[in-house]
This record gives C-alpha cells, structure tokens and sequence, in this order.
C-alpha cells in the first residue's frame, strides 16, 4: 500500500529527536470525539492514563491511522513520529513502533533503552525475517508487511486493550488492598492447599510478620506453632477451612487462635472462592477479634449477677436478651426458656400461673408491680441507648419494695379507717361517693344509737368505746363491711348498692336489716337504756345524687328518732 506523503505540522510540543514530530491533538471531528471520550473517563473512572506511543518511521502512515482511533475508556493517546532513534526520548514512552530498515543493532538499542513495561513493535517484510527470527527476545510483537489502516488500527488496538486490561487490573488490587488494609479486621486469601496469598496490614500486626513474610506460607510458620500443636490441628483453623472447602458456602465459626503466648476468641467468617468453572481454588476469611467483647460480656455478667436485684434485658422490640439469677428465681424459669421471648408475654404468663401465690397490680399512679409470696417487686423499666444515643432497648429492674408498698398501703388504710371499730371512716364514704354513681335503687340506711351519750356520760369513755365496738361487730356480721362507714360519734351508714329491683323490694330488705340491728342489740342487754334509731331512703332514679340521698335517709333518722327512738323510718316522701 502507498504510503502518504509525510508532512510537517506544529507539533504543540517537541522533545529530543522528534523535531519533525506531531501530537495527537487536532481541530478535527474524529478528534473533538476523542477529548469528549477522554473527558467522559474522567468522569467515570478514577484514572486517567496518557499512553504514549513513539514510532520510528520514514513516513507518518501509521501517525495518520493512530489519530483517527477512538481512544479507550480511560485512556488519551499521545503519538509522535520521527525518523531519528533517539535512545533517551524512549523512556518516556509505552508503546515503541519500528518501522524503518532493520539492523540488529537498531533493535538492541531500543530494547536497551526503553523501560521494562513499554511494548516494542517491529514491522518487518519478508526478506527481514532472518533479523527478526535472531532477534525475537528483544521485541514483544511483530507486524508483517504489507500494512494497511484496518490491520494497523486493529493490532494497536490489540495493544492498549493489553494495557488498559494491566491499568484496570492494577487498579483493583489497589482497590482491594486499600479496602483490607483499611479495616480493623484480619482479612486473608488462601489456595485450596492452605497457602496464604494475601493479606491485610491487621493480619501482619496479628501475626508480628510483614505481607512479603506471610505470602504463600501456610499456618505453621504464620502463627508460629509448635510442631505437636499443629499435628492436632488445634488454634490453626483447620478443621473449618476444610468444611468451607468441602461444603462451597458461607460459613461463620467461632474460633480459639493462639497468638504468641496469648489466647484470642475470634468470630469467623470464611467463604470459597470459585474458578470460572466453578471450581474452589481457595478461600477467603475475615476475623474480629472478639475477646475484648466476651471477656466484657463476662464482666456485664458478674456485674448482673452481683446486683441485689432481678434484672432483665430486651432489645427494641421487647425480645428478652439478657437476665439474671435473682430475675429468674421471680418467674421460676431458666434462662433458655426466657431468652427471645417478647416481656410483656411473660408478665402475662406470670399473672395467669394460678399453681403459685402471685399476682400482677399495675397502678397508673405508682407503676407496676408483681406479689411473690409474701414480697413486692416494683418494675422499674429504664431505656438503652447505644453509642450514638439511639433508642436500642429497655432494661427492667424489679426492686423489692415489700416494705414500702405495705407502708404506703398501711398510712391510706389507716387514713381511711376507723380507729376503734376498724370500719371505713367518713373520709372513706367521701372517696367512695365521689368515685361511684348513684344508680337507681340504691339505698342508705342511718343508724344512730339512742341514749348513748347519757351513758358514755355516766360509765366513762372507755364503756362508750365498748358499747361502739359492740355495735360495729353488730354491722359487720350482718353486713357487707367495705359497704359500713363510722361517719362520727354513734352514727353509722350503711349502702346497698344500687340495682334494678322494685323500689318496694328494695325498701322492704332495708327495712329487714333495720329489724336485725335492733334485735341484735337488745339480745346483747348491753344497758337497758340503750337502743338504736334508724333512718332509709332509696333513690328513685338514675338523675339523683347522694347528696339527695343523704338527706332523705337524715329525715327518716329524725323522724325515728322523734317517733320514740327504737325504731326504723323509712323516707317516703314523693314516694
């Protein structure tokens, strides 16, 4: 093929030797394509490679078909073309083109003077083939004349492929030891026999041996093991690199390794590594070291254990993850059986065990609180938050509070009870109409004793206390006792709760209950003198109150009382 007339342009920049050369950058549209390209890599790829290619050459054949080929992703050609062999500027350059009359000499001077990685191409006819044959070491490829554009564009294109293949993969092993090295983790990569072929900076650390050390040494002189220690295959890991090999997936293992004098507790995860046939070759491993985290695992135990209360664990979701003995003890159960089991499931369970005395009170006001035998524990819940003060989980304590629960209990019985007859107080009836609706057919019945204050007059306090506690055992036996209230004095109310009976069926059973109290009291002869007035009412609708209430059954007292005393009035107005 004819080869074009050279020509002489500027070209942007020269070096020694290529004063008649020309760089690859022109105001053409196959050009504008190429810097689009070049920018597009940039763009897209984290390298950007100028590869320099340096033909020797009589004429600019090969030049004009170069500039014409759309660069790889990633790559910018830089093609310059002289027809003299300057050794120095060949340094410079990655891909060297002989295209002129061969010698042998000129061959051994360009293979001397290039660098090792850049690519020699010879371009040879026929009757050069006998240089070419003696001197095949010194170049890496060989294009046989006659050359046209597509075989010269093809076999550079050959070429860079090679080389961008070489930059890409370079690039990934940059990649993945930036990756491993970057990581607190030991990571490593081994053949199917056992060979480690690559590691991380941790490894090295671990194991107090460089990567160049380390590189296809196995475990024996990785970790420095005594020849009866590795013989058993005991701390070396043996025995779960051959299941990974053997089973072909992921596999997680917990692991003893002996480092130096010291034992590590490592977590394991190890995975095969396949071919493209689909064959292991080896296997890769990533270890954390967890015996910082165990040995603190086992110190948050001893501090669970020491605690003089129950305490129980639970993720976000309220799924058991940790207790302790004293917490066990409460709900009779061993730790497996609690482990993962969602908390408010086992208060339920708790309060639903009828085999033991125990008991459930939740109280809006206070919290929470569980009855074992005789003891109170209150559930006092705290929130976890983890080390960037996320919501991660709650932590129960269950605090005995026997003797503050029975105290507090103690100080509102006793202001909500009689001191000497032990029936509910005035204060009592306040708190219980206030929190109870006054239905239809309730009814109040108001007894008073007649002629009381003569004899506590004429006997002394301490017989007046007699007679009263007298009087309020009459009550409690006949009686609902948390329906009997003490309002002060010798005077006692006693309700009936409401119902839907007839007014009449409720009037008739107050009155029978009058009936009992005055015959009570008169088969005591505790004084001639003393009887017992009574007063009833019964509301008529659900729209009356108890104070309506109070004064009917006041007005049936008073007019008992007037009537002679020693009676029973029932309030019958508007009835």
């Amino acid at each position: 093929m004819q080869s074009p007339r050279p020509r002489r342009v500027d070209a942007g920049r020269c070096v020694p030797g290529f004063e008649n050369s020309r760089k690859c950058f022109f105001s053409h549209e196959p050009l504008r394509l190429h810097l689009s390209y070049c920018v597009l890599g940039r763009l897209v790829s984290m390298y950007h490679r100028v590869v320099r290619v340096c033909i020797f050459s009589d004429d600019f054949f090969i030049q004009d078909v170069l500039k014409h080929v759309v660069p790889l992703l990633n790559l910018e050609y830089e093609i310059r073309t002289s027809q003299i062999l300057d050794s120095d500027a060949l340094k410079d350059c990655q891909i060297l083109i002989l295209d002129t009359a061969l010698s042998q000499k000129n061959i051994h001077e360009i293979h001397s003077a290039k660098e090792s990685e850049s690519i020699f191409v010879v371009c040879a006819d026929v009757h050069d083939s006998s240089i070419c044959s003696e001197n095949y070491r010194y170049y890496d490829e060989l294009w046989t004349k006659p050359l046209d554009a597509d075989k010269v564009a093809f076999l550079f294109d050959k070429i860079v492929s090679r080389i961008k293949k070489d930059e890409d993969s370079y690039l990934t092993e940059k990649y993945l030891d930036t990756l491993i090295d970057s990581l607190p983790d030991l990571i490593w990569f081994k053949d199917a026999r056992g060979a480690h072929l690559r590691v991380n900076k941790s490894f090295c650390e671990a194991v107090g041996k460089t990567k160049a050390d380390v590189q296809g040494r196995g475990h024996y002189y990785i970790w420095d093991i005594e020849p009866d220690e590795y013989a058993k295959g005991e701390y070396v890991c043996l025995e779960s690199e051959e299941i990974v090999l053997r089973e072909k997936k992921n596999c997680l293992f917990d692991e003893t390794v002996k480092i130096k004098d010291s034992m590590r507790k490592f977590k394991t995860y190890k995975s095969p590594l396949f071919d493209q046939n689909g064959d292991v070759l080896g296997t890769v491993g990533v270890a954390r070291d967890v015996t910082d985290l165990q040995n603190l695992q086992i110190e948050m135990n001893i501090l669970f254990e020491s605690l003089p209360f129950g305490v129980i664990a639970t993720d976000k979701d309220q799924h058991v993850t940790g207790v302790n003995q004293k917490s066990l003890a409460l709900f009779s159960a061993q730790s497996k059986g609690l482990f993962g089991k969602k908390f408010d499931g086992l208060l339920k369970a708790f309060a639903d065990d009828s085999s033991s005395e125990q008991r459930l009170i939740e109280d809006s006001r206070d919290g929470v609180f569980l009855f074992v035998s005789e003891h109170v524990f209150k559930i006092q819940q705290e929130k976890l938050l983890d080390v960037f003060s996320e919501f991660a989980g709650y932590i129960y304590l269950f605090l005995d509070f026997t003797k503050e629960y029975y105290q507090k209990h103690q100080l509102i019985s006793d202001a909500n009870t009689d001191y000497l007859t032990k029936l509910n107080n005035r204060r009592k009836l306040h708190d219980f109409l206030r929190d109870t609706p006054c239905m239809s057919g309730t009814a109040l019945l108001l007894a008073d004793l007649d002629n009381f204050k003569q004899i506590n007059d004429q006997y002394g306090h301490v017989e007046g206390d007699r007679i009263l506690v007298a009087f309020a055992d009459i009550l409690r036996d006949n009686f609902d006792p948390d329906s009997i209230f003490r309002l002060g004095g010798d005077e006692f109310a006693v309700l009936f709760p409401g119902t839907r009976h007839a007014k009449e069926e409720m009037l008739e059973t107050a009155h029978r209950c009058a009936r009992v109290i005055i015959s009570k009291l008169e088969e005591l002869s505790i004084h001639p003198d003393l009887s017992v007035s009574i007063g009833i009412a019964v509301t008529s609708s659900d729209d009356e109150d108890f104070g309506s209430l109070f004064k009917k059954a006041d007005i049936a007292l008073y007019d008992s009382k007037c009537s002679g005393k020693n009676t029973c009035c029932l309030w019958c107005g508007g009835a």
